[in-house]
């Protein structure tokens, strides 16, 4: 029987790139500059989604009470993220979101919180830009507790 010795080498050249440490090398200049690399596209339903659950966040704010004919249909749903239409062009996007407002707060105070928390999440989560945020209260109608979905 024959017993072969198998010597490692200990210079990177002869280990392929990818398995190299990162930083051994420093940046790789092979790569193409940032800007060539590519782009990221926000889908509009991805803000909508964001935003719709950024109304949730905020204390006296919830999610308007679903409405046919300009007419409400029940309670403020607050276990329900907001009606939100969002229009995304490029890294900006326009929101339009439909809430309502707990009774006595003040109208303009809410909706003052509904619109920083709604560019801070979307900006925060998408990397996407808020230039205008709609706010249409359509209910100042919501309910002390959450309601429970299993009973």
């Amino acid at each position: 029987m024959s017993t072969q010795v198998v010597q490692a080498s200990e210079s990177n050249e002869a280990s392929p790139r990818h398995l190299a440490p990162a930083g051994a090398e420093g940046r790789s200049s092979d790569l193409p500059a940032a800007e060539d690399r590519g782009s990221l596209t926000v889908a509009d339903r991805v803000v909508k989604r964001v935003a719709g659950y950024a109304v949730t966040l905020v204390p006296d704010a919830t999610a308007a009470p679903r409405r046919v004919l300009g007419v409400n249909l029940g309670d403020s749903r607050p276990e329900d993220a907001a009606h939100v239409d969002a229009r995304v062009q490029g890294d900006t996007a326009t929101i339009e979101a439909t809430i309502a407002v707990r009774w006595p707060e003040s109208v303009r105070q809410v909706a003052g919180q509904v619109r920083e928390t709604i560019r801070d999440q979307v900006q925060t989560i998408t990397g996407v830009r808020v230039d205008h945020v709609d706010i249409d209260v359509v209910s100042m109608n919501v309910p002390e507790k959450k309601t429970r979905r299993v009973q």
